[in-house]
Protein backbone atom coordinates (compact mmCIF):
# COMPACT_ATOMS: atom_id res chain seq x y z
CA UNK A 1 0.00 0.00 0.00
CA UNK A 2 1.78 3.12 -1.09
CA UNK A 3 0.65 6.07 1.24
CA UNK A 4 0.27 9.77 -0.58
CA UNK A 5 2.87 12.53 0.71
CA UNK A 6 1.60 16.00 0.15
CA UNK A 7 4.75 18.74 -0.45
CA UNK A 8 4.84 22.33 -0.81
CA UNK A 9 6.95 24.07 -2.80
CA UNK A 10 9.45 26.23 -0.87
CA UNK A 11 11.44 27.53 -3.37
CA UNK A 12 12.96 27.01 -6.81
CA UNK A 13 16.76 28.96 -7.38
CA UNK A 14 18.97 27.43 -9.91
CA UNK A 15 17.19 25.11 -11.61
CA UNK A 16 16.90 23.05 -8.35
CA UNK A 17 13.32 23.10 -6.30
CA UNK A 18 13.27 22.91 -2.47
CA UNK A 19 10.40 20.78 -0.99
CA UNK A 20 8.65 20.40 2.33
CA UNK A 21 7.41 17.10 3.16
CA UNK A 22 3.86 17.96 4.95
CA UNK A 23 3.16 15.07 7.04
CA UNK A 24 7.01 14.66 7.82
CA UNK A 25 8.51 17.97 7.75
CA UNK A 26 11.44 16.31 5.59
CA UNK A 27 12.95 18.73 3.03
CA UNK A 28 14.38 18.10 -0.34
CA UNK A 29 15.86 19.05 -2.90
CA UNK A 30 15.75 17.77 -6.83
CA UNK A 31 16.10 19.19 -10.53
CA UNK A 32 13.38 21.09 -11.23
CA UNK A 33 12.92 19.46 -14.46
CA UNK A 34 11.72 15.88 -12.19
CA UNK A 35 8.72 18.44 -10.85
CA UNK A 36 5.20 18.71 -13.33
CA UNK A 37 5.21 21.63 -15.82
CA UNK A 38 3.94 24.67 -14.62
CA UNK A 39 4.89 24.02 -11.00
CA UNK A 40 6.43 27.35 -9.22
CA UNK A 41 6.64 28.02 -5.69
CA UNK A 42 4.07 28.00 -3.22
CA UNK A 43 2.08 25.20 -5.05
CA UNK A 44 0.86 22.04 -3.43
CA UNK A 45 2.25 18.76 -4.73
CA UNK A 46 0.83 14.88 -4.23
CA UNK A 47 3.51 12.50 -4.50
CA UNK A 48 2.46 8.28 -5.03
CA UNK A 49 4.05 5.52 -6.86
CA UNK A 50 3.47 7.83 -10.33
CA UNK A 51 5.69 10.53 -9.04
CA UNK A 52 4.44 14.22 -8.32
CA UNK A 53 0.93 15.64 -9.47
CA UNK A 54 0.23 19.66 -8.52
CA UNK A 55 -2.80 19.15 -6.21
CA UNK A 56 -4.75 22.40 -7.25
CA UNK A 57 -7.15 22.24 -4.35
CA UNK A 58 -4.70 21.87 -1.72
CA UNK A 59 -2.87 24.60 -3.15
CA UNK A 60 -6.07 26.84 -3.01
CA UNK A 61 -6.86 25.91 0.82
CA UNK A 62 -3.45 26.75 1.76
CA UNK A 63 -3.40 30.03 0.52
CA UNK A 64 -6.93 30.77 2.23
CA UNK A 65 -5.31 29.67 5.19
CA UNK A 66 -2.34 31.94 4.84
CA UNK A 67 -4.27 34.70 3.80
CA UNK A 68 -6.61 34.78 6.70
CA UNK A 69 -3.62 34.10 9.30
CA UNK A 70 -2.61 37.56 7.68
CA UNK A 71 -5.71 39.85 7.92
CA UNK A 72 -5.94 38.41 10.98
CA UNK A 73 -2.75 39.94 12.09
CA UNK A 74 -2.86 42.93 9.81
CA UNK A 75 -6.37 43.57 12.24
CA UNK A 76 -3.96 43.49 15.27
CA UNK A 77 -1.66 46.31 14.50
Amino acid sequence: MDETLNYVVDRIEDGIAVLECIQTNEVIEMPRGELPKGCREGLMLQKGSGGYAIDQEATKKRREMIQSKLDRLLKRK
